[in-house]
């Protein structure tokens, strides 16, 4: 009688106090709005964009598809060997298409075009030398001002890859709305202390949009051995500015030193991390962690060209009490995560990963809040040319937890299954502005700062279910940023 008396009086005070939904502790990390691990999936998306944008970039335009039994019936036709190259490339033949080239070159040598096809395929070989004079040697021809730009580019990436230390900021803006931010149950009733009734109030489902900012510093510093073996720094600042709902306001900064140690089959790449959260203006969560990341590359040699990755990490999460959640505390604990990968570059536009994700949480003191994950996720990538990508994501989790929360219900052990759908599409900013509509050279300056900036609009659904009505629900959101970042 003692235990129920006590479950009905903290059902009381929450009610009381106007905070009816969250008074569950585990709500908080399904809310969409102030999920401890939002930054950290910005941040991936971001990277995520800048390599599919820098991928596009150098993708050579896409060529018929010829055949060598066709070369062979012509073979000291230049045109004809030339779309044979650009077939091997648009194939991955990357090797291939070299050797094509450079048949080409002995018998013609002043081909400018051939010649920058032929060090573009150098470079993506990673033979940096001969890329560099074959680079070097086309500036000194007369050309079109946008190819003399495309040499520079890739002579500034040449010379970055050869410095010791290399460091990059990241900035990105936006805005984003979401149709739920509060993660609102869907049928429009909550249970509490095995009660169900309607939630009032903030604690029904609210829409809202929100200003995005999110700036990234690193630092890659080689450790001058034999192998390219490397130090890595990161830090990250992400901030969430809800235009209405001020308590789903976020910001969380994060810190991480790694090193890079490359071995004759894999990469290894251990890892230290410091996070910390603000809610509502308020400090909610911290964590340290520490993961192990091996990469490998052809891990599965019989099919053709798949890479491989494992982690292996565990984190210390720490919850304080704020205004807006009295039982943060509650979810101090441990998360250790087990996460496999494989990716399949399908041609040079198409490429395909794939990752299975277990985690499992260990409370510190409230076992209802202890729980196994499982998460599977598949992406899609595609490279449009000119800088421009397509990223494609579905996900899949499911959380049991261990025990039924008493706040909640004594009788039900929760059990969450969570489906997430993304579409991304991206380009350069230049891509939709003319030089000639800024007029004078005053005005070219601001062209010429903003062509750099990615510009990308993401369309995302995320429908939880649940056994428990509180965290059952369906977030969309639409999401328009503005990237750029600066190589030092």
């Amino acid at each position: 009688m003692v235990k129920v008396s006590g479950i009905g009086l903290r059902f009381v005070a929450v009610i009381l106090s106007g905070t009816v939904l969250p008074l569950a502790a585990g709500m908080a990390q399904t809310q969409p709005g102030f999920d401890e691990t939002e930054a950290a999936r910005q941040k991936r998306l971001l990277e995520e964009q800048e390599r599919a944008g820098s991928a596009s970039q150098e993708v050579l335009p896409a060529a018929e598809d010829i055949s060598y039994a066709d070369v062979l019936k012509d073979p000291d036709n230049v045109d004809l060997n030339f779309r044979y190259a650009k077939a091997q490339v648009a194939r991955g033949n990357v090797r291939g298409a070299a050797s094509t080239l450079e048949r080409i070159l002995l018998v013609t040598p002043d081909l400018p075009q051939i010649r920058l096809m032929y060090a573009i395929v150098l470079f993506r070989l990673d033979n940096i030398d001969e890329a560099e004079r074959e680079f070097n040697a086309l500036k000194e021809l007369n050309m079109a001002a946008s190819l003399e730009a495309e040499i520079d580019r890739f002579l500034g990436a040449i010379k970055k890859r050869r410095q010791t230390t290399t460091a990059r900021v990241q900035v990105a803006v936006g805005v984003k709305r979401d149709s739920n931010v509060n993660a609102g149950p869907r049928s429009g009733q909550a249970l509490g202390a095995g009660l169900l009734f309607a939630p009032t109030g903030r604690a029904r489902k609210q829409d809202d949009f929100a200003a995005l900012g999110v700036i990234t510093a690193d630092v890659t510093q080689d450790l001058g051995h034999q192998a390219p073996d490397k130090f890595l720094f990161s830090a990250t600042y992400f901030h969430n500015e809800q235009m209405s709902i001020d308590q789903q306001d976020l910001q969380s900064g994060s810190a991480s030193v790694a090193l890079r140690l490359n071995y004759e089959n894999f990469m290894m790449t251990p890892k230290l991390s410091y996070t910390t959260l603000r809610l509502s203006r308020e400090k909610f969560y911290t964590s340290w962690g520490a993961d192990v990341q091996f990469d490998r590359r052809n891990v599965l040699p019989n099919f053709g060209g798949i890479d491989g990755h494992f982690r292996l990490g565990v984190k210390d999460e720490r919850f304080r009490v704020i205004s807006e959640n009295a039982l943060g505390p509650e979810r101090d604990g441990q998360r250790v995560e087990a996460e496999f990968g494989l990716k399949k570059q399908i041609n040079p536009t198409h490429s395909l990963s794939g990752a299975a994700l277990y985690t499992r949480k260990l409370p510190y003191d409230k076992s209802f809040n202890g729980f196994r994950g499982h998460k599977v996720s598949l992406q899609h990538t595609w490279l449009l040319g000119e800088g421009q990508f397509l990223l494609t994501g579905l996900e899949y989790a499911t959380n049991l937890y261990k025990e039924p929360d008493p706040s909640v219900t004594a009788f039900q052990t929760r059990h969450d299954t969570q489906v997430r759908f993304r579409v991304t599409y991206g380009a350069p900013l230049g891509n939709f502005l003319s030089e000639a509509h800024f007029g004078t050279e005053a005005s070219k300056k601001y062209y010429d700062f903003l062509k750099d900036w990615t510009w990308t609009v993401t369309g995302e659904v995320l429908d939880q279910g649940s056994n428990l009505p509180n965290f059952s629900y369906q977030n969309r959101r639409a999401q328009t940023m503005l990237t750029r970042s600066w190589d030092f």
